[in-house]
């Protein structure tokens, strides 16, 4: 069974290649998708976690194709909150989080969002741009700490933290 949904999943690769389709975005959702859903959690590395990012990852395989969308949704939070004690850890920076799509060591998408002195909330899909299918085996997610220009002070980052393809009904 395996076997013959590789070699579909060829066929269609091959197909989409010969016509040249983009496959991956132009397929409509259908019954046949899978999907697998996994928490992620970065921080900026600081002792005070000025920079953190929590929510979710969402594989979604379309028919016999390999995972080509990952869809994350999740919010930034950058301290101080305003509901934050005075004592609370200060500085003028303000937090961005990246989400990096891979195939391999290839960058498949990417995007950036970014926060000054509060919470934001996001949704956005990781996806292939190109006109052959790429499929996407780990997302990365970084947070970073940035100072407005002029000030002097020097930008920082957080480990970045690897998101490996989960096993699913697809592999």
């Amino acid at each position: 069974m395996r076997r013959t949904l590789r070699s579909l999943r060829t066929l269609v690769i091959l197909a989409a290649v010969a016509i040249g389709v983009g496959v991956a975005t132009a397929a409509p959702a259908h019954a046949q998708d899978a999907a697998a859903t996994q928490p992620f959690a970065a921080d900026s590395g600081d002792s005070c976690r000025l920079g953190s990012t929590v929510g979710t990852l969402t594989w979604i395989a379309r028919g016999p194709l390999p995972v080509t969308v990952v869809r994350v949704a999740g919010s930034l939070t950058d301290r101080p909150l305003p509901t934050d004690p005075s004592t609370a850890c200060r500085d003028p920076r303000y937090s961005s989080a990246t989400f990096t799509a891979y195939r391999g060591t290839a960058v498949v998408d990417s995007e950036r969002v970014k926060v000054d002195n509060g919470q934001l909330a996001f949704a956005f899909d990781l996806t292939s741009t190109l006109t052959v299918i790429t499929p996407i085996d780990r997302v990365v997610v970084q947070v970073c700490r940035h100072a407005p220009p002029g000030m002097g002070l020097p930008d920082y980052c957080g480990k970045a933290v690897e998101y490996r393809l989960p096993p699913t009904p697809w592999v």
